[in-house]
């Protein structure tokens, strides 16, 4: 019998070890080879538009999976064995589950610019209710782990939106926030670009003029989209808690950013947050791909050009947060190995959980926890053109990165009793 099969997605089963011949953010699935351990993984096979999988037999628990080389499609009735859940794979279907969260604030978002014109007031409820469940979230748990995940395709809006407002509370929180705080904060961050489909400001015209200060502006209607966004919100019935901060989410600290050319004491805390979270979604994730940096490289910038753009207490906060090499860094590891941050836990930020790729290794891709392993730690920050051509494909197939957070301490829990 062959060691690899290809057997149809809909039969595949628990037990089998699959293996996808294609980057690791073209599926929700943090890894390419990976054993089948519950029914939820099987129903998001179901979902990709794929035919057949490759499944490893020697590492499968099955027996009689086939009867002989090339009959992948004629599957025996097997008893499947699920053996003891791996810490692997324990952390593998939470961020999948963080996934579908994600995905559903996305679909939040897209449901609220929908109704937003019409009924104002039912864009609203929604807003709240999904910013609600995350400050509870965060007010139940101690700390909270970011991960990075899959692109989600689609409209970018949400994405950018749903982005900056999970940096933005996590950033709030370890800034000392309360609770009603961080309700108008999240629900600033998920509404400051609202206004720029009725203006219809295209994705050339945002990485035209991303980054600039206000004298150098290339398009001098897209500050407009910052009142616009603020009409909007005032129409849903926000307080000024909540549209000041929209307004100031492209004010700088030096007073160079606009539409008012504000200084940090001008400034309320929600915007100072707001203003440093979405410039740093823009540089990872701009408008239009092509000069994007990593998270590391932008946390750089942060900290080097455009260190004057922000309030230090507010940029300080945002490094302990998320660290210095948040998700979707390229990093090497003390060992050599190269890989990608994919979680950060808030209290232990330099210790993060990193995707690695050794193209020559049975296993491919490994997930490893620098939390748990004393000694190892990451070397540096790499650019994508230090990282040779198939590496970066592998770890890194789609440039948009994606974030949302879920409870460290759950995590933990289900690390101990594996």
């Amino acid at each position: 019998m062959n060691r690899f099969v290809n057997i149809n997605v809909g039969q595949l089963r628990v037990g089998m070890y699959v293996h996808l011949e294609t980057g690791w953010l073209h599926h929700p699935f943090p890894v390419n080879s990976f054993k089948i351990t519950n029914a939820e993984q099987l129903k998001t096979f179901a979902a990709l538009k794929l035919k057949t999988v490759q499944v490893d037999l020697t590492r499968s628990d099955t027996q009689d999976l086939v009867s002989e080389p090339g009959d992948s499609d004629r599957l025996t009735p097997s008893i499947l064995v699920e053996s003891q859940r791996s810490k692997t794979e324990l952390w593998r279907d939470r961020v999948l589950a963080v996934q579908t969260q994600f995905l559903g604030a996305v679909s939040v978002f897209d449901d609220v610019q929908a109704q937003l014109i019409a009924s104002p007031q039912a864009a609203r409820t929604l807003t709240d209710e999904l910013v609600a469940q995350q400050v509870v979230k965060l007010a139940q748990e101690r700390d909270a782990s970011l991960h990075l995940l899959a692109d989600a395709g689609g409209a970018t809006y949400g994405i950018h939106g749903v982005n900056v407002a999970v940096l933005s509370l996590l950033l709030g929180k370890t800034l000392g926030l309360r609770s009603e705080e961080l309700q108008d904060l999240g629900a600033a961050a998920l509404l400051h670009d609202i206004g720029k489909p009725a203006l219809k400001i295209s994705a050339a015209a945002c990485a035209l003029n991303q980054g600039l200060a206000a004298g150098h502006l290339r398009d001098t209607a897209y500050a407009e989209h910052v009142g616009a966004s603020v009409t909007l919100a005032m129409t849903m019935g926000y307080a000024p808690s909540v549209t000041t901060a929209i307004a100031q989410h492209h004010e700088w600290a030096d007073g160079t950013g606009f539409p008012l050319g504000l200084l940090a004491a001008d400034m309320d805390i929600a915007g100072q947050i707001l203003a440093l979270t979405n410039n740093f979604e823009r540089l990872c994730n701009l408008p239009e791909l092509g000069n994007e940096m990593t998270p590391h490289e932008a946390m750089a910038s942060l900290y080097g050009q455009y260190r004057q753009r922000y309030a230090p207490v507010v940029l300080k906060a945002f490094v302990q947060t998320l660290g210095v090499y948040p998700p979707g860094s390229l990093v090497e590891l003390s060992d050599g190995r190269i890989g990608v941050v994919v979680s950060v836990n808030t209290s232990q930020s330099l210790k993060p959980q990193v995707l690695t790729y050794e193209p020559l290794a049975s296993q491919k891709m490994q997930q490893v926890d620098l939390v748990e392993l004393v000694g190892l730690g990451i070397r540096r920050g790499l650019t994508r053109n230090q990282v040779p051509r198939k590496t970066l494909e592998a770890l890194q197939p789609q440039r948009r990165l994606c974030y949302f957070f879920d409870s460290s301490a759950v995590i933990t829990a289900e690390k101990d009793t594996s």
